[in-house]
């Protein structure tokens, strides 16, 4: 029987992924509680009198903010699961002796893997480059690639990863938007088969009717292409 989602994982581990996402929205944004002492009362203030809100609004507003900050670092996970469950591909989880997120179980291939371009800032990049030069030390013949999925400019693509702060190395490799999926699955439309899967397992994970309508879809699949083509 074909898988219902994706071609290179089963549907029970592309459901766990996804419920791993969705666990992370609040059932009852209603009940959130902010930490009171560590708020920022002078961006309050500047907040409210330039979006014009009082402080009721701005409280629910901070809600969803802080609610988004955990949302954003699951995605980022996501995608580590994900890829980790795809046929002789490994997730390291983290505390691994490597340090890194993915390896091809050959160890022909390591990917440190980030959601967004800019989540590691520019005086840790080398730390990182640090980390993929000692994979490749112990591994020899492996290629090691600093990967994200959203770029910082359109379109995706694979090369040399150049920092200023390190001397380049051919076996360390910088991959982003679609690209390091394709690396992974063998297949250039990964990322974009397992984004238009999601509304239809979020369905499944939450037990309701999908909110997007067709409409809406034509639109994102719009914004699918001029992010990652």
């Amino acid at each position: 029987m074909a898988n219902r989602y994706v071609s290179f994982v089963s549907d029970e581990h592309f459901l766990e992924c996804v419920r791993y996402v969705c666990e992370s929205y609040p059932l009852d944004e209603e009940n959130i509680e902010l930490t009171e002492h560590t708020l920022d009362l002078m961006k309050i203030i500047f907040d409210m009198e330039n979006h014009i809100v009082n402080l009721d609004e701005w409280t629910n507003t901070e809600k969803i903010r802080q609610t988004d900050k955990t949302v954003n670092n699951r995605i980022g996970i996501f995608h580590q699961k994900l890829l980790g469950g795809v046929n002789d591909w490994e997730d390291l989880k983290t505390g691994n002796i490597l340090g890194v997120d993915l390896r091809k179980k050959d160890n022909s291939i390591f990917v440190e893997l980030k959601n967004r371009y800019n989540t590691v800032k520019g005086e840790d990049l080398k730390h990182v480059f640090d980390k993929l030069k000692n994979v490749i030390n112990k591994h020899p013949k492996a290629l090691a690639y600093y990967a994200y999925i959203i770029p910082k400019k359109s379109g995706s693509g694979e090369k040399i990863w150049k920092t200023s702060q390190r001397k380049s190395n051919d076996k360390i490799i910088e991959a982003w938007g679609s690209k390091i999926y394709e690396i992974v699955t063998g297949d250039k439309n990964a990322l974009e088969n397992t984004w238009k899967a999601l509304p239809k397992a979020i369905e499944q994970v939450l037990g309701q009717k999908s909110v997007i309508s067709q409409k809406d879809m034509k639109k994102l699949v719009g914004f699918f292409q001029q992010t990652f083509r």
